[in-house]
């Protein structure tokens, strides 16, 4: 295919990169699919681990996107625990916080967001 060497790297570890990966691969992409992600653990969905996981109704493994297995039986390239801490447009890399550089054709930015927490004093009880 025409694609085959050619390199797709999605920042951003969340259910959204995740998905993104699975949907090059089910459209037939076949070049590299690279997917970073600043936290350490697998692309896992928010929502049901606050609604089962950390309440105790569900198991672990029931948040993540993927079976840890999938990423590499599909060839999605994992960078668990890397922040990509610079993007080089020109360049066409994004450096990540160990120092490395990854080089890419394509570059999809689905960083999601973060929560903020509300800076107002804790009400007193009466």
């Amino acid at each position: 295919m025409v694609d085959a060497h050619r390199t797709f790297v999605i920042v951003g570890g969340g259910l959204a990169g995740a998905k993104a990966a699975e949907t090059l691969r089910s459209e037939g992409f076949t070049g590299r699919v690279i997917l970073i992600c600043d936290e350490r653990e697998h692309p896992y969905e928010r929502p049901p681990l606050s609604k089962g996981y950390l309440i105790g109704n569900e198991a672990r493994d029931s948040v993540f996107v993927h079976e840890p297995s999938w990423y590499a039986q599909a060839k999605i390239e994992l960078h668990l625990g890397q922040p990509a801490v610079h993007l080089d447009r020109a360049a066409k890399s994004v450096r990540l916080g160990d120092g490395t550089s990854v080089h890419y054709d394509r570059l999809l930015l689905a960083t999601g967001a973060e929560p903020r927490r509300l800076d107002v004093p804790a009400p007193t009880s009466q």
